[in-house]
């Protein structure tokens, strides 16, 4: 029965003592009972209650909600409930809009209603203070809006939402602390802190924090003070409001009753220069109420400064404020101890971090930041216990068609990044460091690249019958892109990507039944021996000798190696088929496997090592320009030991230009191939990898489809930056581009190219043709600005100025963007592209050739198309990596409601 207003309040409070916030005596009737929220929550909380809930409303769906304590009747309208059923209080889970109808549908219906609990968040002010309104006229406490509800560990009621989870009954532990806090997740974490310290807790209020609070600070006090089981309050603020300081006015004017002590925490400091709620709607402070301002309140009234863990003798009899969530409890226990009162109980449990699992990412910490794994409880541990036993990340499926983990173009540097880091920043790295990083996301050692670069040269080598491919396809017209799919088609899922594959799944089965995390530690093969053999069947030896090479670089890896050790183990022990690809697949495995564990790849990543690596290498090769012609490619091809320890970059280097690099032009090179990367997951290369992957093609396939996306228009267009530098130096005297000069004016030259060009578009246009454009200048991106720089362009032409590298074809590039602008071709001074870069460091590594003759049109044509090509076949392998990892089947098509009929 509704009381009389016999509180010191001006506005109706029923709430006298926290006993009547939750009792055994409440039935409730809960609206929406059966949306997504509440078939969760109300169920367990029912039964933890005594079955209090006494009918739920669907609008338009009744029937029943099972729960364990027996079925709850459900209606389609609430006059139905009041007709056969008597309740006291109501819980709302509607949408914003609906929630203040219900109030007042309630209200009308039923008038022994004496409360609402509110779980909505969001409402508006109107909606609140209508609501306010309509609850005072009808005598009815109200908790929330944006309430997880109200609990009585004494009672054992949970009304409202989910306060204590789903084993109310472990965490509300009866007790003589009372806790308000304004979030709902706090309300839960704090009454688990308290334990820690013996502290269990009387009366649970999760009052919300929409901007009004209905059951606020004032009135929550007023019901402890009445309440006997409470000796202490726990107050959780957010900024925002001034609910705090009028209570504390309030008992310090004596308007209300207040003596028993209080452990305040107020967060939020950082929200203080925030123009807009974050989290609840209410947590936004105005001028004065701030966290900080909210301190200096509690302060005041405590006399005494923020509670300090090392000294916590510290604290008022009244109370003090805390800093921080984990000192909620150890204050506690001091403002008992200074008032000469003992816990409710023994400890339960402690606040020390129990990290269920932990990843130092290969650093060496010191001791004290090493911080034990603990075992999981049940049945947590048994699920960690079986996936402790997997190696790699797992990724959730998700459509990836225009997404990538990674690639991506920064949208404040304008570079493309590949897992994170800028193509300038990954073109200071050698060409066989970038393969290695695009497939494990992280830079290999410096130890491991004399393996890495042996492997590489190794599985680089094509048959004949593969580069006639080749020379067949380019004598029929193809691009470079098309002459190197030719090949690239027929491999399919090739018989040796699927041996490497089936050796690696052994590896790692093997070491995920043994639980082992390094390869260092000291394992015994031979006791493990069945083990073994359930995951490497025995097969008929196809070569009965390990190639020379292989077996001398697995030999000549340095350190404790037990896949190394396991790798010697099958080869003396037991028949494993093909001799080469295990060694390959061992020696790659150790290389990879740091990164494995660390979960930066997945396990269908180092799977397929194998073919990723053997395709990136025979692009290489299969993009020699004159192939009989090179002798060095015909060594990798014949598997030549004395050439297959050459590093990858000068490899692809020899393959282009047929000849031993300087050290500068290696660094002109590996840089040219490192900016070439990515430009992020947009660009039409890496779409025609992704939708392949998304059409569920092999790997082989993949690579195919970003070829057959390539062409003249993207990734061939260097050649003609060349021809343009050709016609442009014709008659110019120049000797080696790589010196600077007074002999060869290039102001005067660009000057001169730009008034000839100029004067052939005018005259085009006049005859009404389409007339060409000056390759290596201007981009769709890089545009719009008075000067206009390629920040690609423009990092390494700075790295070479610094590194003291000259490439006066690079120079006359910039004088003729200028050139143009100054004879009014252009509005304002384009950008030179990278298109413009590849084809000046191009040429410059081809004067020699052109010079001299050695070289013709095609060949030219062939070097600037294949230098992209090599640099974007890594960053596609990662994009293919990528989407075969995360993507979905058929992500990349184009919905209907985005294409369009042209009549």
């Amino acid at each position: 029965m509704k009381s009389k207003n016999n509180t010191p309040f001006k506005y109706y409070v029923g709430i006298r003592s926290l006993e009547d916030i939750a009792s055994k005596d409440d039935r409730i009737v809960v609206m929406n009972i059966l949306g997504n929220e509440s078939r969760k929550v109300t169920p367990v909380s029912h039964v933890f209650s005594g079955k209090n809930v006494v009918a739920g409303v669907q609008y338009g769906r009744p029937g029943t909600m099972k729960t364990d304590a027996g079925p709850i009747p459900v209606y389609s309208r609430l006059a139905e409930v009041v007709e056969k059923h008597e309740f006291n209080t109501g819980v709302i889970y509607l949408p914003p809009a609906a929630v203040y109808y219900a109030v007042a549908e309630m209200c009308h219906y039923n008038d022994n209603l004496e409360k609402l609990v509110i779980v909505t968040e969001k409402l508006s002010v109107k909606d609140q203070r209508l609501i306010r309104a309509v609850a005072q006229i009808n005598k009815v406490d109200v908790f929330g809006a944006n309430s997880l509800g109200v609990a009585d560990a004494w009672n054992r009621v949970r009304i409202g939402g989910g306060l204590g989870g789903d084993r109310p009954d472990e965490l509300l532990l009866k007790g003589s602390i009372a806790l308000h806090s304004n979030s709902g997740n706090f309300s839960t974490t704090i009454t688990e802190y308290l334990k820690t310290q013996g502290f269990g807790t009387s009366t649970v209020v999760s009052s919300g924090k929409d901007k009004i609070i209905q059951f606020a600070v004032a009135e929550f006090l007023y019901a402890a003070e009445n309440d006997a089981r409470t000796k202490a309050v726990v107050l959780y603020v957010e900024p925002g409001g001034y609910y705090e300081k009028q209570a504390l006015d309030w008992i310090q004017e004596g308007r209300i009753k207040f003596t028993k002590p209080i452990v305040v925490l107020v967060t939020g400091r950082w929200k203080a220069k925030l123009t807009r709620a974050v989290g609840h709607a209410g947590a936004l402070a105005g001028s004065d109420d701030g966290a900080i301002a909210k301190e200096k309140w509690f302060d005041k009234y405590f006399r005494t400064k923020a509670f300090d863990p090392d000294k916590p003798q510290k604290v008022s009899k009244k109370g003090v404020r805390v800093s921080s969530i984990q000192h909620i409890p150890l204050a506690m226990k001091a403002v008992f101890e200074k008032n000469g009162w003992a816990p409710d109980f023994d400890k339960v449990g402690d606040l020390s971090l129990k990290p269920w699992f932990a990843n130092d990412m290969g650093l060496k910490l010191p001791q004290k930041l090493k911080i034990p794994v603990v075992e999981a409880l049940a049945p947590y541990n048994e699920e960690i216990a079986l996936m402790n036993k997997e190696f790699g990340a797992t990724y959730l499926r998700q459509t990836m068609r225009n997404a990538s983990g990674a690639s991506s173009m920064n949208i404040h540097t304008r570079l493309g990044e590949l897992h994170g880091r800028a193509v300038t920043e990954l073109s200071k790295y050698a060409y066989e460091e970038n393969i290695f990083y695009a497939l494990a996301k992280e830079m290999p050692k410096k130890k491991d690249l004399p393996t890495f670069n042996g492997i590489l040269n190794f599985l680089a080598g094509v048959s004949a019958q593969e580069m006639n491919l080749v020379t067949k396809a380019e004598k029929n017209g193809a691009t470079p892109n098309q002459a190197i799919m030719a090949p690239l088609v027929l491999l399919g899922d090739h018989p040796d990507f699927q041996q490497s594959r089936a050796y690696m799944k052994a590896f790692i089965g093997v070491y995920s039944e043994l639980g082992l995390r390094s390869t260092e530690k000291s394992i015994s093969w031979k006791k493990h021996e069945a083990l073994i053999l359930s995951f490497f069947p025995k097969g008929k030896k196809t070569r009965k000798k390990a190639t020379p090479f292989l077996l001398d670089l697995f030999n000549k890896r340095r350190g404790k190696s037990n896949i190394k050790n396991l790798t010697q183990y099958l080869l003396e022990n037991h028949p494993v088929g093909d001799i080469d690809n295990l060694l390959i697949s061992s020696m790659l495995l150790e290389l990879f496997f740091p990164y494995l564990v660390l979960k930066r790849m997945t396990k269908d990543t180092v799977e397929n090592l194998f073919a990723y690596l053997s395709i990136i290498a025979k692009v290489v090769v299969l993009g020699t320009v004159s192939p009989r012609k090179n002798s060095f490619i015909k060594k990798i091809n014949a598997k030549d030991s004395g050439v297959l320890h050459t590093s990858f970059t000068e490899t692809a280097f020899r393959a282009l230009f047929n000849g031993t690099p300087t050290k500068g032009e290696l660094l002109e090179f590996s840089t040219l191939l490192g900016v070439t990367l990515t430009n992020g997951p947009g660009t039409i290369s890496a779409k025609g990898a992704k939708e392949s992957v998304s059409a569920r093609n092999n790997i082989s396939t993949a690579f195919v489809g970003y070829l057959a996306n390539t062409g003249l228009a993207h990734g061939g267009n260097g050649f003609e930056g060349i021809q343009f530098m050709i016609d442009s130096f014709k008659g110019s005297g120049l000797v080696d581009p790589g010196q600077k000069t007074t002999k060869v004016p290039i102001k005067a030259i660009a000057d001169k190219a730009a008034k000839d060009y100029l004067a052939y578009k005018k005259k085009m246009k006049v005859s009404g043709k389409a007339y060409d454009r000056i390759p290596g200048i201007n981009h769709p991106v890089f545009k719009g600005k008075p000067i206009n720089v390629d920040p690609r362009e423009d990092y390494i032409y700075k790295s070479f100025k610094k590194a003291g590298i000259t490439n006066l074809f690079w120079d006359f590039y910039k004088e003729f963007v200028q050139a143009l602008y100054r004879n009014k071709g252009s509005k304002n001074v384009y950008c030179v592209n990278i298109d413009g870069v590849i084809a000046a460091i191009s040429f410059k590594l081809l004067w020699k050739l052109y010079a001299s003759k050695k070289v013709n049109k095609a060949e030219m044509q062939k070097i600037g198309f294949n230098l992209f090509l090599f640099g974007r076949t890594v960053g596609i392998a990662a994009e293919i990596d990528d989407h075969r990892n995360r993507g979905l089947d058929m992500d990349t098509r184009t919905p209907a409601s985005e294409v369009m009929a042209i009549v």
